[in-house]
């Protein structure tokens, strides 16, 4: 008689990698401090970033080479992927990246 086999086979679960900063982390510390700089491979706060920005609730820009920022549109962000950006308060009134925290995190001359 046949016997009859069973092939198992193991799966591992899947893990994703956390974002560095929960947007609501993200988005405090971009408030408070006007701005915030993310590296270029980090990945898990850009994805955070580019849904905290279809909300409207931050301001994208991409760093260039020559240390020139340049804004990145709704919906264009998947391009500038491999770049670093910097992500700012938007400019409901007056100036882009603006901090709440009353200047607390400026530097004073």
């Amino acid at each position: 008689m046949l016997e009859a086999k069973e092939n198992v086979l193991a799966l591992k679960a899947r893990t994703s990698v956390p974002a560095r900063r929960h947007p609501k982390g993200l988005m405090e510390a971009v408030y408070g401090a006007g701005s915030l700089a993310v590296a270029a491979d980090d990945v898990p706060t850009k994805m955070a970033a580019r849904m905290l920005q279809a909300l409207g609730l931050l301001a994208v820009q991409v760093v260039l080479a020559d240390g020139s920022l340049q804004a990145i549109p709704n919906g264009e962000a998947r391009n500038a992927m491999d770049r670093p950006w910097r992500l700012a308060k938007p400019a409901f009134t007056g100036e882009l990246g603006v901090p709440d925290a009353d200047g607390a995190f400026r530097r004073r001359n």
